[in-house]
C-alpha cells in the first residue's frame, strides 16, 4: 500500500511563489497528492501541462471555479468548464485560482495547445495547470477525480506495490493469488469478471463456469442475494466469508472502493488447500491496492465505448474539434476517410410493424458487420438509418473507392439476410478524418434518392428502367442525375421558398377533401403528360384524369400546357417530398 513519501522525492513541494498567500503542510503518509491521483484513473483524461511546484503536493478535495472576487479553494484541484487552454481568460482564471489558494487548474485542452503567457502565469503563481481529454465530460471527470481522492490517490507512481502496471487486472490477480493463498476471481458492481488467476488443483465447478460465462451464473446470484451475502458484501468494508459447500470449495469476498463508491469485488477460493490464516487481512490490503487499477479500468473500457461514440459523432456532426475526435478512435489528421448510409426499404405501406422490426434486426447485424470489417468502421444509429465511418489505411489512398464500395456489398448482404431488402449508399471520401461530416451529408443525399427509386419500384412506377430492379447499393456516380436534380431543388426552395405555393393549396385540399389530386399531378408530370399511361398507373379511366387536370387548373390556376407552369409545380412536389409521387390513396378525385 501507499507509504510515507521518502525525504529525497523529486516531487516534493518547492518554495511557493510570489502569488501563493498559502503555505501547504507536508502531506501526511495517507493523504493523496497530485502525483498519487494523476496515477489513478484520472490520468487517463488529463494531461499534466506545468507543475512547478512538483507533483507531491498534497490535494483536498476538488471544486469548480467561481468567478466571484473572493472565495476559497485552499488545496483543491479546480475544473474551469468553457476555459480554453489558448484563450485569453485562461491566465486570468488561473492567477485569481491560485489566490485563492487552489493546487491545480484544469482547463479545456485546444487546438493549437497553451498559450505562452498561460505558461508564465502558471511558473509566477506555482500552480499546476492541466488540460482536460476532449473525450471526458466535466461532470464524469469530477466524479473520477473525488473517486480516486476518496480512496488516497493511490500509488504516486502509476504501480502499486505489488509492482503491477496500473489497469493489469490479470497480473494483479495473479499477484493477491500469491497473498492470499487462494484463486482470485476480479469482478465489477454488476458481478462480470474482469480478471481471475491461474487454478493449480483445478477449478470447482462453481468458478469454471463463471470464468467461462465471463459471469457469475444467475443461479448463482440468486441464491446470494437471498441468503444476503450480496447485501452484506456491499454494505461493509470488511471481508465476508462463505464456508466449503458439498461441491463448492469456501471463499472470502472483499468489496473494492473509492469513497462510498464500489468499483468492484474481490474473491478468493480455496484451491486444493484450505485458504491461509492470514488471507482476510491480505484480502482487505487487496482491495486497497485494486482500488486505482479499478479506476484506471473503468475510465479506458466502461467509459470507452462511450468516448469513442462521442468522437465518432463529432466527426459525422462536424462539432467539436475534429482532431482531438479523430485521436480518440485512433486517427490520424490525414486518414481518409468515407462515410456510408444504411437503412432497410419498406416492403409495404400497410405493414410498417414487420418493416419497422425486420429494419431494427438488419441494421444490429450490420453494425456488427462493421465492427467484423478490416479494417474496422464505426458505426452511429440515428432513427431508421446506420451512419457508417470508414477509416482507411493510406497505402489505400487509391483504392479508396473500391474499399468504401466493398463494404457498401457486405452490408448488403448482412441487411438481406435478415430478410429485409438492403439500401445503401456510399458518401464522397474524404482525404482526412475532417472531411467526415461533408461525405455524410453526400450519403444521405444518394440514400434520399434511393429511397425514393424504391418507393417509385414498390408502387409499380418502373419510371427508372432499372432491369434488375432499384438499386440497392449506389455512390454519387451512380445516381449523378437524380442528385443534380435534388441539389437544384434545394437551392431554389432557399431562393424562392414561395415556389411551391400552389402545391401546398393542392396539398391542404388533398388533406381536408380527401382527395388524391396531388398524386395525380405528381404521376402526370413524370409521365410527360402522357395521359393513357397516366391514367394506367393511376388505375383509373382516362376520362377520370381528364376530369382531375381540369379541376387543377380551374381551384388552383395550374395550366399544365405551360412548360413554366410544369417546372414550378414540380419544384414544389420535389420541394414537399412528393415527388415521385407516392400511391394514389384511392380516395375521391374532387
Amino acid at each position: 500500500m501507499p507509504g510515507p513519501l521518502p525525504s529525497n522525492d523529486p516531487h516534493a513541494p518547492a518554495p511557493r511563489g510570489p502569488h501563493e498567500p498559502h503555505e501547504p503542510r507536508e502531506p501526511h503518509p495517507a493523504s493523496p497528492t497530485l502525483a498519487s491521483l494523476l496515477a489513478t484513473g484520472a490520468g487517463e483524461a488529463l494531461e499534466l501541462v506545468t507543475a512547478p511546484r512538483g507533483t507531491g503536493v498534497p490535494v483536498r478535495g476538488v471544486g469548480v471555479f467561481d468567478a466571484g472576487e473572493t472565495f476559497a479553494a485552499h488545496g483543491q484541484v479546480l475544473l474551469a468548464p468553457g476555459v480554453d487552454d489558448s484563450s485569453e481568460v485562461a491566465p486570468l482564471v488561473l492567477r485569481s485560482a491560485a489566490r485563492a489558494g487552489a493546487v491545480a487548474v484544469v482547463v479545456r485542452r485546444g487546438a493549437s495547445g497553451p498559450a505562452q503567457r498561460l505558461l508564465e502565469v502558471a511558473e509566477e503563481t506555482s500552480t499546476a495547470l492541466l488540460t482536460r481529454a476532449p473525450w471526458i465530460e466535466w461532470t464524469e471527470l469530477i466524479g473520477t477525480l473525488r473517486a480516486g481522492l476518496a480512496h488516497g490517490g493511490g500509488p504516486p507512481g502509476g504501480e502499486s506495490t505489488t509492482d503491477v502496471p496500473l489497469g493489469d487486472l490479470s497480473a494483479l490477480a495473479r499477484s493477491f493469488s500469491e497473498l492470499v493463498g487462494g484463486a482470485i476471481t476480479i469482478e465489477d458492481p454488476d458481478s462480470r469478471v474482469l480478471a481471475f488467476s491461474p487454478t493449480e488443483h483445478g477449478a470447482d465447478p462453481l468458478r469454471r463456469q463463471t470464468i467461462l460465462g465471463q459471469q457469475v451464473p444467475r443461479w448463482r446470484l440468486a441464491e446470494l442475494a437471498a441468503s444476503g451475502f450480496l447485501r452484506t458484501l456491499w454494505s461493509t468494508d470488511d471481508v465476508v466469508h462463505r464456508p466449503a459447500e458439498e461441491r463448492f470449495s469456501e471463499r472470502l469476498a472483499v468489496a473494492v472502493r473509492a469513497g462510498d463508491e464500489v468499483l468492484g469485488s474481490i474473491w478468493a477460493a480455496a484451491d486444493g488447500s484450505p485458504l491461509r490464516p492470514e488471507a482476510r487481512q491480505a484480502l482487505r490490503e487487496a482491495a486497497r491496492t485494486a482500488a486505482p487499477h479499478l479506476l484506471h479500468h473503468r475510465l479506458r473500457t466502461q467509459n470507452g465505448s462511450a468516448r469513442r461514440g462521442r468522437a465518432v459523432r463529432a466527426l459525422l456532426e462536424g462539432t467539436g474539434e475534429a482532431r482531438a475526435a479523430a485521436a480518440t478512435l485512433g486517427l490520424t489528421p490525414t486518414t481518409p476517410c468515407v462515410v456510408l448510409s444504411v437503412t432497410a426499404r419498406e416492403s409495404s405501406p400497410a405493414d410498417a410493424e414487420g418493416t419497422r422490426a425486420a429494419r431494427e434486426r438488419a441494421l444490429r447485424l450490420a453494425a456488427l458487420q462493421v465492427t467484423a470489417h478490416e479494417p474496422a468502421g464505426y458505426a452511429l444509429r440515428a432513427g431508421d438509418r446506420l451512419d457508417v465511418l470508414l477509416p482507411l489505411p493510406d497505402e489505400e489512398r487509391p483504392d479508396t473507392a473500391g474499399r468504401a464500395r466493398r463494404l457498401a456489398l457486405q452490408l448488403a448482404a448482412a441487411v438481406r439476410e435478415t430478410g429485409a431488402r438492403p439500401l445503401v449508399a456510399i458518401g464522397t471520401p474524404g482525404a482526412s478524418p475532417a472531411d467526415a461530416a461533408q461525405s455524410r451529408t453526400a450519403a444521405h443525399l444518394v440514400l434520399k434518392v434511393l429511397r425514393e427509386r424504391s418507393a417509385a419500384a414498390r408502387d409499380g412506377d418502373g419510371q427508372y428502367g432499372d432491369v434488375q430492379g432499384p438499386l440497392e447499393v449506389a455512390d454519387e456516380t451512380d445516381v449523378r442525375a437524380a442528385l443534380d436534380a435534388l441539389r437544384a431543388v434545394q437551392a431554389v426552395a432557399e431562393l424562392a421558398p414561395q415556389v411551391d405555393g400552389p402545391v401546398r393549396e393542392l396539398l391542404a385540399h388533398d388533406e381536408q377533401h380527401r382527395t388524391d389530386l396531388a398524386p395525380t399531378l405528381g404521376v402526370y408530370l413524370s409521365r410527360f403528360g402522357d395521359v393513357a399511361g397516366t391514367a394506367r398507373q393511376l388505375g383509373i379511366h382516362p376520362n377520370t384524369l381528364r376530369y382531375r387536370l381540369r379541376r387543377l387548373r380551374g381551384h388552383f390556376g395550374l395550366d399544365l400546357g405551360d412548360p413554366d407552369v410544369r417546372l414550378l409545380a414540380e419544384l414544389g412536389l420535389r420541394a414537399a417530398g412528393r415527388y415521385p409521387a407516392g400511391p394514389p390513396s384511392g380516395r375521391s378525385s374532387v
